[in-house]
């Protein structure tokens, strides 16, 4: 009896370890082995260094510099001796070795990944940690490629800045083979073009033994360096927007209305990303970040209320709608009554008999109510649409706005109100609910001058040779909207005559966009004719007044460039000699 109860603990023992070693073998054999061998290879990833980003020209608005770095490998260091290893390192660096102490336990992970302890140290600080590796044991130099923004605040906007991925980014992120940690772009082009410009990163197969010791390099993979990027822009016409507007509340836009090339964009103010990306001077960027000023906002992305540049809008939708002709005219007595209010153009006395061309030349409100009144608020946001408003342009940078096209069906929806003819009169003068940005604002324009295409407004190189876009405007009409656009500038009571040029053909039309709180906004959008190119322009300053007073003296320097730019490039061609 005894016999038999042992031989059934002895059969039933070596049941359970024959399963055990079939779960152990079979089961979970994969996954031990390649935990064993993950245990036995460590990888030390290799930075690629970002693609450069040009302009037209092919001057580089970015490049990247050399700095270095000083790290720690954790399994490379002493245990026993880390307090002394700190205290000597902090020697070099100038930082008590408590702190050095604590961003290395901070940041510490596993594996030979190596922990930053402090970046972009002086050279010679580096040389010395170098001469002395034999005292600091685990501590090395690594040298990395940093951005480093050329022209500062002049493209901030445009070109953007990089930062290390959020931790929350990275589920998103590592389907396209990021990893934890790595630089990506904050915004601008470094955002929109990040995956092209980031390149490869490579790096070492380590072997190293059970204490964690290198046994033998299996192999390398040299990262790969990132694709460049070249753009529209022409900087030096880009530098002297950014004086032009300098640190006024504003936007300005340079595009050719034909290709879409965008020229030159600054919003302003703006501010330094070297600041940003340094991440050493804190009390600077808390300025950046707190500056009331909005130093962080591209204001050629963001919508406001239009003013009178919407006059053209109406314009055309009166006379493709034919409920005005080129010859008929209004009475502007200064007055203009809408069911028991009246309301006053911004010229009191009044501007007498106007037709079309003569109310765009001196913005006359009371055509454009006359004329609003009688095309219907569905007809005005049926062409406001066609001119591109109310949808984003796509440029190539985030955070566009779409603005706003107003209808009676979205206000009832939103204000739960009813839709009223003060409605429509305000909104064919671009008062009202009525919002646009300075680049619809800008594409909106280039239809005029290109006669009627359409045209997508973008910063960066096509390779593809675009074909003939479709002409979604009457030329007809658009003929009519240039001679009061021309008359504009060339008339001597033209609200935008500041932007006269004696000899030089330019269309434009000037906006006073009165807001609830403090000054009016002011716009001066138009074009220029150069030989055969159309080059169209958009100037906004957030409560800068009258469209007709600073925003035309910019647009008239901004002519005057393009044009003596033009001539010099001409000059050139013709004195280059035959090789």
């Amino acid at each position: 009896m005894r016999l038999r109860i042992l031989k059934n603990i002895i059969f039933s023992l070596f049941l359970v370890l024959f399963f055990d070693v079939f779960w152990i073998q079979i089961i979970k054999g994969p996954e031990y082995a390649r935990q064993s061998e993950t245990n036995r290879i460590r990888l030390v990833p290799e930075e690629a260094s970002r693609g450069i980003i040009y302009d037209r020209n092919h001057v580089p608005l970015v490049k990247n510099k050399l700095v270095f770095d000083v790290v720690a490998v954790p399994q490379e260091i002493d245990t026993d001796n880390r307090e002394a290893l700190f205290s000597k390192l902090s020697t070099f660096l100038d930082i008590d070795c408590e702190v050095l102490a604590d961003t290395f336990a901070f940041n510490s992970g596993s594996g030979f990944s190596p922990v930053m302890l402090v970046s972009d140290v002086p050279k010679a600080t580096a040389f010395l940690i170098e001469q002395d590796a034999d005292q600091l044991s685990g501590i090395f130099i690594k040298a990395r490629a940093m951005r480093l923004y050329i022209h500062g605040r002049t493209t901030a906007h445009l070109i953007g800045y990089v930062g290390k991925m959020r931790e929350d980014e990275y589920p998103e992120l590592k389907k396209y083979g990021y990893r934890i940690k790595d630089v990506v772009g904050r915004s601008g082009l470094e955002k929109s073009f990040d995956k092209i410009l980031r390149g490869k990163p490579g790096g070492m197969q380590l072997e190293v033994d059970s204490e964690g010791k290198i046994v033998n390099v299996l192999s390398y993979r040299p990262p790969v360096r990132g694709s460049d990027v070249h753009t529209t822009i022409d900087i030096n016409l880009q530098q002297m927007l950014a004086e032009l507007v300098g640190e006024s509340k504003g936007a300005v836009v340079v595009m050719d209305a034909d290709s879409g090339d965008i020229l030159g964009m600054y919003s302003g103010p703006s501010f330094d990303p070297n600041v940003i990306i340094a991440k050493k001077n804190f009390i600077e960027i808390g300025k950046i970040l707190k500056d009331t000023s909005a130093p962080l906002l591209n204001r050629n992305l963001k919508a406001y209320p239009a003013g009178s540049i919407f006059k053209i809008i109406t314009a055309y939708a009166g006379l493709r709608e034919r409920v005005i002709g080129i010859h008929d005219s209004f009475y502007c007595s200064g007055e203009f009554v809408i069911g028991n209010s009246t309301r006053h153009c911004w010229l009191r006395r009044g501007h007498g008999n106007v037709n079309i061309v003569r109310a765009l030349t001196t913005s006359c409100n009371v055509f454009f109510w006359e004329v609003g009144l009688k095309v219907g608020q569905k007809m005005l946001s049926r062409y406001a649409e066609e001119f591109g408003l109310g949808k984003v342009t796509h440029v190539e940078l985030n955070g566009e706005h779409s603005g706003l096209v107003p209808n009676a069906r979205w206000k009832n929806t939103e204000l739960h109100q009813r839709w009223y003819a003060g409605d429509t009169a305000n909104f064919s003068i671009g008062q009202g609910y009525l919002l646009i940005s300075p680049l619809q604002a800008l594409q909106m324009v280039a239809l005029l001058a290109n006669g009627g295409r359409e045209v997508r407004p973008h910063i960066v190189r096509r390779h593809d040779i675009p074909e003939k876009s479709k002409r979604i405007l009457s030329q007809e009409v658009i003929a009519v909207i240039n001679r009061g656009m021309r008359q504009v500038v060339n008339s001597v009571d033209g609200t935008g005559h500041r932007a006269f040029i004696e000899g030089e053909e330019v269309f434009a039309k000037t906006g006073t966009a009165q807001v609830a709180n403090g000054t009016a906004h002011a716009w001066f959008i138009g074009y220029t004719v150069i030989e055969r190119k159309k080059i169209c322009f958009a100037v906004f300053l957030e409560h800068g007044g009258h469209g007709g007073e600073r925003p035309a003296e910019i647009a008239k320097q901004i002519v005057m460039y393009v044009h003596e730019t033009s001539r010099q490039q001409t000059s050139d061609t013709r004195h280059q000699t035959p090789q």
